[in-house]
C-alpha cells in the first residue's frame, strides 16, 4: 500500500510540475514573436564578407526576433524584452551571428 501511495504521489507531482512549466514555455514563445529593429551598420562589413556580397548591399537595419537581437547587441533578452516590442525598440549590433546573417540574406533575396 505504501508503495502504491508513493508511486501515485510521484506521478501526481510530475504532472503538477509539468503544469507549472507550461506557462513559462508559452511566455518564451511569445517573446520569440517580438521583432526588434537592429542597427547592423557596425557589423555590415563582416556580414557582407560572410555572405559574400558587396557591403553596399547590406541594409542599415533589420527586424530580428528578440533572441537574435539580444545576441547581436550583447544585451540580455530580458532587458530588451522589457523595453517594449513590435519594432518600437531597437539596439545596435556589436557582433554578427548565423541567425542575423540569415535575416540579412532573406532581406537581400526580397529586393
Amino acid at each position: 500500500m505504501k508503495k502504491l501511495l508513493l508511486a501515485l504521489s510521484v506521478l501526481l507531482g510530475g504532472i503538477g510540475a509539468a503544469a507549472h512549466a507550461q506557462p513559462a514555455a508559452n511566455a518564451g514563445m511569445a517573446q520569440n514573436d517580438v521583432l526588434l529593429i537592429v542597427d547592423i551598420k557596425p557589423v555590415a562589413a563582416q556580414v557582407a564578407k560572410n555572405l559574400n556580397v558587396e557591403a553596399t548591399r547590406i541594409p542599415l537595419t533589420v527586424q530580428a526576433p528578440l533572441e537574435v537581437a539580444a545576441n547581436a547587441c550583447a544585451i540580455p533578452a530580458t532587458v530588451l524584452g522589457a523595453q517594449g516590442g513590435a519594432g518600437a525598440v531597437g539596439c545596435t549590433a556589436t557582433a554578427t551571428s548565423p541567425a542575423l546573417e540569415q535575416l540579412v540574406k532573406t532581406r537581400l533575396l526580397q529586393q
